[in-house]
Formats: structure tokens, sequence, C-alpha cells
């Protein structure tokens, strides 16, 4: 019986360490030095021009009130703007606030016609509610005083749930009819 002899590289191990060792050198930088080199959308410097400062209204646990977070929003068209502003309350705080809007919602569309905003959400603003009237208070409040608030085109904001008009969300509020902002329920 013969054996055939292993023929090693030397060659091939140098090069095998050092690309193991730079693999670990870079997943070591990255993770220490990382969040300089990739950030999110939202972290990154953006020039003035382009973005504007709106105050979302989030829940508090110090009963039915609301509180101004700001959040910058994409520049652009009225209703540009109003979705930007919608979809940041819809991603909820940052702040140790409360979102007063049900999980699993979406936003289905905005449109502006004359002064009022007609803001079209997904089922789940109604099925995932959790009731009681300051809930659904701090809801509706929080959708119609980010838009009235934030923006002087808008004077009134129609809630639709799944492109229609709809009594309530809870059975307390009556969102029938474009409401304007309440001024009372902040809290600052």
């Amino acid at each position: 019986m013969s054996r055939k002899k292993r023929v090693r590289n030397p060659g091939l191990n140098t090069v095998l360490l050092a690309a193991i060792l730079t693999l670990a050198a870079g997943i070591i930088i990255i993770s220490l030095y990382g969040d300089r080199f990739f950030k999110t959308a939202e972290e990154r410097p953006v020039p003035a021009a382009v973005v504007k400062t709106v105050d979302l209204y989030f829940s508090t646990d110090e009963g039915p009130y609301l509180k101004p977070e700001k959040r910058r929003i994409k520049k652009g068209s009225l209703e540009t703007e109003a979705t930007g502003a919608v979809r940041a309350l819809l991603d909820g705080p940052r702040n140790g606030l409360i979102s007063a809007i049900p999980a699993g919602t979406r936003l289905i569309g905005l449109k502006v016609s004359g002064s009022t905003a007609f803001v079209d959400f997904s089922s789940e603003i109604v099925k995932n509610h959790p009731g009681g009237s300051s809930g659904e208070l701090e809801t509706v409040y929080s959708i119609v005083n980010t838009l009235t608030l934030n923006f002087q085109g808008i004077k009134e904001v129609q809630i639709l749930v799944e492109g229609k008009k709809e009594e309530t969300l809870a059975g307390h509020i009556d969102i029938n009819f474009p409401l304007g902002p309440d001024r009372k329920i902040i809290k600052y």
C-alpha cells in the first residue's frame, strides 16, 4: 500500500489567514463605528431646505391628554407634507409618549379638498381600537391636531375607514363629519 503524501501549500494558508483576519477586523470596525456610516434615512443629516419640522400629537399617561413631539418630514406639496406627518404619526413616538393610533393601522390615502383633509385609514383603526371615550378622543385628535395645527391649508379633517365615513371609531366620538382642532386636549 502506498500512501500519498499530502502537499501543503504555505502560500494558500497565508492567504486564508489574512482573509479571516480581515473579515474579523471588518466585523469589529462595523460593530464599533457602523452607525457613522450606515445611518437610517431618518438619522442622516438632511439639508434644511428639504425638510419641515412638525408637531405630532401622542398620548400621555397623565389622563386624556396629547403632547406634541417634534419630527422632521420631507417638504413638498400640502398633500405630500400632510401624508408625511400622518405616516410619522403612525410610526409612533420616540420620547416616552404613547401612540393613540391602534396597532396595525395603515394609511390608505390622504387628499385635501378646499381646507378639509380626507384621511383614509385601514380597518385596523376600528378593529384594534381598545375602546373607551378617552382613548377614542385621543385617537381622533391625535390625527386632527397633527394636521390642522401644522398646516395652514388644513382647517378640518374627515377621518375615513376603508374609504367610507364611519359614525365613530369606538362608539363615543362622532366622526361622521369633518372635525377642527381641539387645543384643550393638549398638555405641554
